[in-house]
């Protein structure tokens, strides 16, 4: 058997010079059964598949250390500290509430408000290399609340911030620290039996230099304003981070993307040509 020459084959684009005639003098195929074993074809595309995508799935987690308490806002009167109370902190990136208010109704003046934060902060691995940080993390909010009074509303909040050099400056110096990334719930009114949640999740990324270290920094707040009635704060209600996927509270994410990587990203973005 022969291979069947195409009248026009010295024509086809883009190859001017198609070897007609070697190919009409390639071997018949061996109908004998035996196996004829290919050489020469190179690696295949497996390999580096799979260490593509064994890198996309690969995140380091990162521990934060303990929430430390850092402000405490209170009314004057002897229902200030001890209405709102905090359980120890734990390396579990949660910061756990519980309050027993009570105003009486001839009580004149303004509501009475509370406002308390907790901070955490956390410096990464050097870079190896130039590139861009990676990282991703949840917040997330439960409030359990029972209460009867005219103005009962709780609120809670988590300020971010991340620096490429923590030597250089500190991640609560980073811009828009002071506006919280998050206000997971807001102006919740202390009914009877409410348990509200909420979860939000955070990607995002920074510039850094090989050897540079850098540093995240979180504080969780929580704010209440009240007057005229009573309001608890049950067990169970906290606020914390952790990894956007389901899993342990207390770790966030990152991975580092070397400039050379990302530049091979951007290049395959383009159209694959021949001059």
């Amino acid at each position: 058997m022969t291979i069947a020459t195409v009248p026009t084959a010295r024509d086809l684009d883009p190859f001017d010079g198609i070897p007609v005639g070697l190919i009409d003098d390639l071997p018949e195929v061996a109908t004998d059964g035996a196996t004829i074993r290919r050489t020469g074809l190179g690696s295949s595309f497996d390999r580096v598949q799979s260490a593509v995508q064994g890198w996309l799935r690969h995140w380091e987690p990162l521990e934060l250390p303990a929430f430390t308490p850092v402000r405490d806002v209170m009314p004057d009167d002897d229902r200030g500290r001890s209405s709102l109370k905090a359980a120890p902190a734990r390396p579990d990136g949660s910061v756990r509430l519980t309050a027993s208010l009570y105003d009486p109704p001839n009580r004149h003046g303004e509501p009475l408000a509370w406002s308390r934060n907790w901070a955490s902060a956390a410096v990464l691995p050097p870079a190896r290399e130039s590139g861009r940080l990676f990282y991703r993390f949840s917040v997330s909010s439960r409030l359990v609340l029972d209460g009867q009074a005219s103005l009962s509303l709780v609120s809670t909040s988590v300020n971010f911030g991340i620096v490429a050099d923590a030597a250089k400056q500190s991640p609560f110096q980073a811009p828009g620290f002071a506006t919280p990334i998050a206000r997971p719930l807001v102006g919740v009114q202390a009914r009877a039996d409410v348990d509200a949640q909420a979860t939000q999740v955070f990607e995002g990324s920074i510039a850094v230099r090989q050897g540079e270290t850098p540093a995240m920094a979180f504080v969780i707040g929580t704010d209440v304003l009240f007057e005229d009635g009573w309001v608890r704060l049950h067990e169970g209600s906290s606020t914390w981070v952790g990894p956007a996927e389901p899993g342990a509270s207390g770790t966030v994410e990152f991975r580092y993307a070397p400039a050379a990587v990302l530049r091979v990203i951007g290049h395959l973005d383009d159209p694959h040509t021949a001059d």
